[in-house]
């Protein structure tokens, strides 16, 4: 049998590899975001002396090693498979990155150390904080590492630099790796900021003492402050990341913003108005439990959401109407991406990218961090805990399982948009989906391709 011509019999090879990854990339980054918010959350502990944080910080250690089992089951799972189902372009690619495998290997390790030391020594540590901080602290760093390398990979695959694979340089600072770092520790505090809220909203709505409903509202409104807070970075750099993708990978540009996968960023713009709609409601109702009643900060809030969900709307007005056409949703015409002028004004006016999605997305941004300052405004006066009423707590849910749909749009839209262009690529410009090496455009070369 031709080595790389294996088939998975039912799903076939093409299937199984993203039924391997998207799972492992879900629970990785939930475990890199929440290790971050976990250790900020215990120094927050240490320095206001506020048991709630201590209380959230120990549970998410713990959660985290719970977690560990599973991701690396199915991180090891999917390289095997990988190596067995692809092995021309595993063999190009550890290649060029053994270097960085090595290293993700002992960042790995670091990490699953430091999180046992943090976990394990919460007790005999109790009177020596600033060291046990400074632990929880050294395991998200070593998780944050993790993801700093293995985006090498993930960006080198969309956009390869010109020059030779065996600079480590080159290779690391490739065109699309600096915003895809940035774009992927926001997404990762944003993400599981929001999981949190939502899972603390899911034992709220189950709890049976007050002293349970006190901590998990505050808990929903912890997670909540880093979901919120941190997508609003994200417009601006996500436009610096499909900046970078359209100056050196035109064609990707070209197939995720105008072509067949143009749906891609459509249904982003929908789930983007329900994370920051909902979690405006959620601070406008969370308002009128203030300790000390604020009326006039509570209209400037209302008045602002009512703006976010106006611009929240602009963004989600379409281009065409050919919106979805591989379940038939398409109700005009398209040119094909090639004869589409990027600046050139769309059939629907209020869809061009030039000034509607401008004004719309870093209008979203602005107002959105009113909203949120207004919010952290009445909370420094203390909340009434345990008020809040069930519907608000739905909208945390919503908010949870809004984002987890985010990372899979957003994830699916970075891997497909190497199709773009005449071949399927695997590498663009290197390798293609049938595993073919070209010389000509490839970085490596034909001294490097296997």
């Amino acid at each position: 049998m031709p080595i790389g011509n294996l088939h998975v019999p039912g799903i076939g090879k093409n299937t199984l590899i993203p039924m391997l990854v998207v799972p492992h990339t879900l629970i990785a980054t939930f475990i890199i975001g929440i290790a971050m918010i976990g250790a900020v959350s215990e120094f927050a502990g240490m320095v206001t002396k506020r048991p709630n944080y201590d209380k959230f910080a120990r549970g998410a250690a713990k959660f985290q090693l719970l977690l560990f089992a599973t991701g690396s089951w199915l991180a090891f799972t999917f390289f095997f498979a990988l190596i067995t189902l692809f092995p021309t372009f595993w063999s190009y690619l550890f290649n060029i990155f053994w270097w960085v495998f090595l290293a993700e290997a002992f960042m790995f390790i670091g990490e699953v150390l430091a999180a046992y030391a943090w976990y394990y020594t919460w007790d005999k540590l109790a009177y020596r904080k600033t060291v046990h901080v400074t632990i929880g602290m050294v395991s998200a760093l070593f998780g944050l590492a993790q993801m700093i390398f293995i985006n090498v990979v993930a960006s080198y695959m969309m956009s390869p630099s010109n020059g030779p694979a065996t600079s480590v340089g080159w290779t690391f600072l490739n065109p699309t790796y600096l915003p895809l770092n940035m774009h992927r520790f926001v997404g990762n505090l944003s993400y599981a900021g929001f999981l949190i809220a939502g899972w603390a909203a899911w034992r709220y709505l189950r709890s049976t003492t007050e002293e349970n409903r006190e901590y998990y509202d505050w808990l929903g409104h912890w997670g909540i402050m880093w979901g919120f807070g941190f997508l609003l970075l994200q417009p601006m750099i996500g436009y610096e990341y499909m900046t970078e993708i359209r100056s050196h990978e035109v064609q990707a540009f070209r197939y995720l913003m105008m072509g067949n996968k143009a749906f891609l960023f459509n249904a982003l713009t929908i789930e983007l108005f329900i994370m920051s709609v909902t979690s405006a409601l959620y601070f406008l109702h969370k308002i009128k439990f203030a300790v000390k009643p604020m009326p006039r900060l509570r209209r400037w809030a209302m008045g602002t959401t009512g703006v976010l969900a106006i611009l929240g709307v602009l963004n989600m007005i379409p281009a065409d109407l050919y919106i979805v056409p591989q379940i038939g949703m398409v109700f005009g015409p398209k040119d094909s991406p090639q004869d589409i002028a990027i600046d050139k004004t769309p059939p629907i006016l209020m869809g061009a990218m030039y000034p509607w999605k401008y004004i719309g997305l870093f209008g979203l941004m602005l107002i959105g961090a009113v909203v949120l300052g207004l919010y952290l405004k009445a909370s420094a006066g203390g909340f009434l805990w345990g008020r809040v009423n069930r519907w608000s707590q739905y909208g945390l849910i919503l908010t949870a399982v809004t984002v987890t749909l985010t990372m899979m749009t957003m994830g699916y839209a970075r891997e497909t948009a190497r199709r773009g262009g005449p071949e399927n690529w695997l590498i663009r410009g290197c390798i293609t989906f049938q595993q073919h090496v070209v010389s000509k455009n490839c970085p490596a070369g034909s001294r490097q391709a296997p």
